[in-house]
């Protein structure tokens, strides 16, 4: 029997996909051959109930993304940024070791869903969110398989988005069952990284075997999570931090689409709500200690919290250092240095300027949010596809369930053969890129990268986009340029490697079906 998505459920109910009905011409395809095909299908079936998943899935708000990578590499901390609400918790506790699904709700509390199948619900921490100590769950670590974060508060339009948490890769002997179907459950994966190393790479060439190849550059963005320590700590971290985020890109090409450099701690405190009035005031009496003695206590968290003769107490350094850490203390006093006598309001956009979080959402609404028809479909054929190789048992099925199971079939067959659909199927030639078995020239790769991981068909091809009422001549531009991307991925078609040989046939194919869309009629 095909299971139902994890996550967060959407509304309970036979009319909850149709009342809220799902975003974009793709997955509203989707949902149309499931309607079709669930009114012949025998009700309680494994197919049936599939279908039911796969609207349940499409109703929802937005995207799934994950936040993955290697133990204590700043998920929870990113999390909270995007979230804009300190809600994952952070640091070395078992709570870090489960998987949490956030969501908008009534009020702020947790489902705490067990590995027997029970669930209950329990408060949240005031301001809502995840305890640090896992006993307030009400089970022990080894009884809980996941947790749902719903906070009050309602969506916020800024962040279209479902945020889960997952487990760091060394625990548990890699990622445990729930974290991989978490992944699997997920449109779109951050991954993200403190300090870029060869590890790196063998951590998601893992994270896309285990998630069944789903998660390529496609759909995979890398945040280089903690750009205040590269280097030796002092002075000016971000050109630096740009030369790492360009160099990994790089190596990391066909695993992830690009490197985002955040200051992870200083972005969710510039995104989050508890800045106050009055850890403004600290900072502005910080910012009257001379520079270079300020200097040398930012020089570590121990020196800066063991300041004796700073301008302030030891409460006060402690909230200030859990709030910004080094390099946010110090960019925190050139603020007001610059800005005069700020308030916490000018203060928190400056910290968010330089916290570089805004390019990190920048990126997630470009390749995430402007994909998310194509993202949600995707996974959605790939249930499909599965409930349609199910058997529908039970005896000798009715002749309409038999032809209601073959028209479905036959559907995700030609919806995949859409062009922003058969980009998944360059998700292997991506791995293999990244992997040194397909071996291209720098054009190429380049060609591979544009065709495998844009947003539009124009984007695939490197042309423009479109402005509405498109004349004939620039469709026919488009045809051509679709026509000579084919005849390059033939050439290649033709090479001596079983591996290019395969993906240029592909890529061929794909270039060939932009080609057919838009040539005049």
């Amino acid at each position: 029997m095909t299971s139902a998505p994890t996550g967060p459920a959407a509304p309970a109910g036979p009319d909850a996909p149709a009342a809220a009905g799902p975003a974009g011409e793709l997955c509203g395809r989707v949902d149309a051959l499931c309607r079709a095909a669930a009114p012949h299908l025998p009700p309680g079936g494994p197919v049936a109930t599939a279908l039911t998943a796969v609207r349940l899935r499409l109703a929802e708000p937005g995207l799934r993304i994950a936040v993955g990578g290697r133990m204590n590499a700043g998920k929870s901390t990113l999390v909270n940024a995007l979230l804009g609400r300190r809600l994952a918790a952070t640091g070395a506790t078992e709570c870090t070791t489960l998987v949490a699904w956030f969501r908008a709700g009534v009020q702020n509390r947790l489902e705490v869903r067990r590995t027997d199948g029970r669930r209950y619900h329990v408060p949240g921490r005031p301001g809502g969110g995840i305890p640090r100590d896992v006993t307030l769950l009400g089970s022990t670590r080894e009884e809980i398989e996941e947790i749902v974060v719903e906070t009050a508060g309602g969506r916020d339009p800024h962040r279209p988005w479902t945020l889960v948490d997952t487990p760091g890769m060394d625990t548990l002997s890699g990622l445990d069952a729930v974290a991989l179907r978490a992944l699997g459950a997920a449109d779109a994966l951050l991954y993200v990284m403190p300090h870029p190393g060869a590890g790196d790479a063998e951590a998601l060439e893992a994270l896309r075997c285990q998630a069944h190849d789903r998660m390529t550059a496609l759909n995979v963005v890398g945040v280089l999570s903690r750009v205040d320590e590269l280097g030796d700590g002092t002075g000016d971290p971000w050109p630096r931090a740009h030369r790492v985020a360009a160099t990994y890109t790089a190596r990391l090409t066909g695993l992830l689409s690009g490197v985002v450099p955040v200051a992870g701690l200083l972005a969710q405190t510039a995104l989050g709500e508890e800045f106050t009035e009055a850890d403004a005031a600290l900072l502005g009496r910080l910012a009257t200690a001379p520079r270079e003695e300020l200097g040398r206590a930012l020089y570590s968290p121990h020196e800066f919290l063991r300041w004796p003769d700073g301008p302030l107490d030891e409460t006060g350094r402690a909230r200030v250092m859990d709030l910004l850490g080094c390099y946010g203390i110090g960019a925190a006093v050139q603020a007001v240095h610059a800005l005069g006598d700020p308030g916490a309001r000018a203060l928190l956009a400056a910290l968010r300027e330089a916290s570089g979080v805004d390019a990190l959402v920048d990126e997630i609404r470009r390749r995430f949010v402007a994909a998310a028809d194509r993202l949600r479909a995707a996974a959605a054929l790939g249930l499909l596809d599965e409930a349609a190789r199910t058997e529908l048992g039970g005896g000798a099925p009715a002749p309409a369930a038999r032809r209601a199971l073959d028209d479905l079939r036959a559907g995700v067959a030609a919806l995949r053969r859409h062009p922003l659909l058969r980009q998944t199927e360059l998700a292997p030639a991506l791995a293999d890129f990244a992997a040194g078995r397909l071996r291209l020239s720098e054009a190429d790769s380049r060609y591979l990268l544009r065709l495998a991981t844009g947003t539009t068909a124009a984007a695939c091809l490197g042309l423009p986009e479109p402005v509405p009422g498109t004349t004939a001549s620039a469709r026919a531009h488009a045809a051509r340029t679709a026509a000579e991307a084919a005849a390059r991925w033939r050439r290649l078609e033709a090479g001596p490697s079983r591996v290019l040989r395969r993906h240029a046939r592909t890529a061929r194919e794909l270039c060939e079906e932009l080609y057919f869309r838009a040539a005049p009629p």
